[in-house]
C-alpha cells in the first residue's frame, strides 16, 4: 500500500494569506483610481513655446479654446479627455503642435508650438495674411502684428497645385532675403507683375529691380551686389530707373536721364546719342572747331534772347567765318620744335657775328684791306 503525502498546514496558510493580501491591494488600487478620477484639477500650466517672439497665442486664448464646452477646472478628471483636448488646441492656425497631460499632482500640462511666420502676403484683391515655411496660412491676429518681409500684388492663391507652386516660389525668394543681412536691409519689400514676375523694391534707391523667376537666384543677386559696389558707388543712386537681373551674367540698367530735345532744327534731327555727347561736351566746356578740340573759359549762363536776335547773331557769325579764315591749331609738340629751330637760328646768326668781329681785327685782314685800298 502506497503512503499518502502529509499536506503542510503552513504551506496552505501562506498560499491564503498571500491571495487575501493581492486582493486587498486591487481593492485598495481601484478605491484609489476612483478616488483621484473624482477630484478636480488643482492647476493647468501652459508653457508655450517662442512665445516671446511670437505673441498669436497667450494663456488667455488656450484657455478659452479648452473650456469651450465647459470649465475644466470643476471638471472631474476622470471625465476629462486629454486627446481630445489637444486636437481641439491644433485646430488653431497658429498652433504647429500641441501636448495635453495630467499628472499625479492633479495639475494639467499643456506645451504648445506656435507656427514660425515667414512671409505676409498682400493679394491684388486685398486679402492679407501670413506664410509658414510648410506653405501654411496664418490669419492676422487682432491684437499682434509680426514684422517680416512683405511681398505685395499676390494673385489669388488657391490650395491647389498652382497656388503651392507659388507660395513656394515666393518662399524661396523671402528665404534667400532673409538668409543675408546686407539684402534684408537693402530689400524694402517684393512684388509681383502681371506676368508673375517677382521685381524687388530697394530701400535705398528708386530703382525698379526685375528679378523674373527664381532660377539662378544667387547668380542674379551676386550681379546686382557688384553692381551696386561697383556702378552706384561711383555715380550715385539715381541714374538708373530700372535693373533687369534676368539675363545671365549681366544687369541691364535702364537710365533715368532728365533729357530734352533741342530747340534748333538741325539739332533735332541728329540722333539721341550725338545729342547727349554734344550735351556732355558743353557740361565740360569743350568745344570742337575743324575736327580740333580744345578746353575753353566757364562761360556765364545768359538769359534766352528772342528768336529774332537769335538769327541775326547766327548770320554775323555765319559772314565773319566766311570773310576771315579760321586760324590753324598748332599742337603743342609742333610748338616746341619751332621754338628749337628759331633759338638755333639765332645761336648760328650770333657765332657769324662774332666770327667777323674777330677777322676783322686780325692782321692778316687789315693787310689785305691795306692793300686793296
Amino acid at each position: 500500500m502506497t503512503e499518502k503525502r502529509k499536506i503542510s498546514t503552513r504551506k496552505i496558510l501562506n498560499t491564503i494569506f498571500t491571495i487575501a493580501l493581492i486582493c486587498c491591494c486591487i481593492i485598495a488600487l481601484s478605491s484609489a483610481s476612483k478616488i483621484e478620477k473624482t477630484k478636480t484639477l488643482s492647476k493647468i500650466e501652459i508653457d508655450i513655446s517662442n512665445g516671446d517672439k511670437y505673441r498669436f497665442l497667450d494663456d488667455k486664448k488656450v484657455m478659452e479654446m479648452i473650456n469651450d464646452s465647459g470649465d475644466v477646472t470643476h471638471v472631474p478628471i476622470g471625465k476629462l479627455d486629454a486627446r481630445k483636448m489637444e486636437q481641439t488646441i491644433a485646430t488653431s492656425p497658429w498652433v504647429k503642435d500641441a501636448q495635453v497631460y495630467i499628472d499625479n499632482a492633479q495639475v494639467m500640462h499643456l506645451f504648445i508650438t506656435q507656427r514660425t511666420p515667414l512671409t505676409r502676403i498682400f493679394e491684388s484683391n486685398g486679402n492679407s495674411y501670413y506664410l509658414d515655411k510648410t506653405l501654411s496660412i496664418m490669419p492676422l491676429s487682432d491684437n499682434y502684428i509680426y514684422y517680416t518681409t512683405v511681398v505685395t500684388n499676390v494673385p489669388q492663391l488657391k490650395d491647389d497645385s498652382a497656388g503651392r507652386s507659388m507660395k513656394g516660389r515666393i518662399l524661396a525668394v523671402v528665404k534667400f532675403i532673409q538668409a543675408n543681412p546686407f539684402w534684408m536691409a537693402q530689400i524694402s519689400h517684393v512684388t509681383i507683375d502681371s506676368g508673375n514676375t517677382f521685381v524687388l523694391v530697394p530701400l535705398l534707391g528708386n530703382q525698379k529691380i526685375i528679378l523674373g523667376d527664381t532660377s539662378m537666384m544667387k547668380e542674379k543677386f551676386d550681379n546686382l551686389y557688384v553692381f551696386y559696389k561697383k556702378i552706384f558707388s561711383r555715380i550715385g543712386w539715381d541714374k538708373y530707373d530700372v535693373l533687369d537681373l534676368r539675363y545671365k551674367g549681366q544687369v541691364i540698367a535702364s537710365p533715368a536721364l532728365p533729357w530734352k530735345g533741342p530747340v534748333d532744327k538741325a539739332m533735332a534731327n541728329m540722333s539721341w546719342t550725338r545729342s547727349m555727347v554734344d550735351s556732355s561736351l558743353k557740361a565740360n566746356n569743350v568745344v570742337i572747331v575743324k575736327d580740333t578740340v580744345r578746353k575753353t573759359a566757364a562761360v556765364k549762363p545768359v538769359l534766352a534772347a528772342p528768336v529774332k536776335k537769335i538769327a541775326d547773331k547766327k548770320k554775323v557769325a555765319l559772314a565773319k567765318s566766311k570773310a576771315a579764315p579760321a586760324h590753324k591749331v598748332i599742337p603743342a609738340r609742333a610748338k616746341k620744335v619751332e621754338k628749337k629751330k628759331i633759338e638755333k637760328k639765332a645761336e648760328k646768326k650770333k657765332n657769324n657775328n662774332k666770327n667777323d668781329k674777330e677777322k676783322k681785327k686780325s692782321p692778316k685782314y687789315i693787310y689785305q684791306k691795306k692793300t686793296s685800298n
